[in-house]
C-alpha cells in the first residue's frame, strides 16, 4: 500500500534478484509507446518496457539512475508500482568495457542475422539484437551521463577504441 506521505511503494524485480524496493515520489521509465512517468495516485496501468534509462526519486529529493531491459511495468490498484524486467542497473555496477563490447558484438550478430534465409528465425533474431543494442546504448548513456569520473573517462576513451561513434 502506499505511504501517506505523497510516496508510493516501488519494486523493480529481475530474474536475479530484487533490484531496488522502496517509497519513492516518482518514477519515469522507458515504454514501447515512449517515456512514462508514475506518481501516487496514477490510475492502474500495465505498460511495456524497452531497454533505456530509468530514474526514480525518493521522497528526500534524491534522484536514482538506472538502466531497464525489456520488461513491463504495473501500477497496481492499490498504488504499488511493479517492474519485472530482464536486467536493470545503477552507474556503478556498470563496466564500460564491458558496455562497449556488448554493443559491438550485437551490432556483428545483427549483421549475420540479416543473411540467415528462414524469415521467421531472422526476425526473431534481428529482434533481439536491436534489443540488445538498445540496452548497450542505454548502458552508455547512463554512464555517460550520472557515471563515476572515472567511469565517464574510460567510457570516452571506449567508445573511440571500439569504433562506437552515435549514441542514437
Amino acid at each position: 500500500m502506499a505511504s501517506s506521505d505523497n510516496t508510493t511503494k516501488l519494486t523493480i524485480f529481475t530474474p536475479y534478484k530484487k533490484f531496488f524496493e522502496g517509497d519513492v515520489t516518482s518514477v519515469v521509465i522507458p515504454t514501447i509507446d515512449g517515456q512514462m512517468g508514475f506518481m501516487p495516485g496514477h490510475p492502474p496501468v500495465i505498460v511495456a518496457l524497452k531497454p533505456g534509462m530509468s530514474h526514480f526519486e525518493l521522497s528526500n529529493g534524491e534522484a536514482k539512475y538506472f538502466t531497464v531491459s525489456e520488461g513491463y511495468c504495473e501500477v497496481s490498484p492499490d498504488n504499488r508500482i511493479t517492474v519485472i524486467c530482464n536486467a536493470a542497473e545503477f552507474p556503478e555496477d556498470l563496466s564500460p568495457r564491458h558496455t562497449c563490447r556488448s554493443y559491438t558484438e550485437a551490432v556483428k550478430n545483427l549483421e549475420s542475422a540479416r543473411k540467415i534465409e528462414d524469415k521467421a528465425a531472422r526476425d526473431v533474431l534481428v529482434k533481439e539484437y536491436y534489443q540488445a543494442i538498445d540496452r548497450a546504448k542505454a548502458r552508455r548513456h547512463l554512464l555517460e551521463m550520472y557515471g563515476s569520473d572515472h567511469q565517464k573517462e574510460r567510457i570516452a576513451i571506449l567508445v573511440e577504441e571500439f569504433g562506437w561513434k552515435d549514441l542514437f
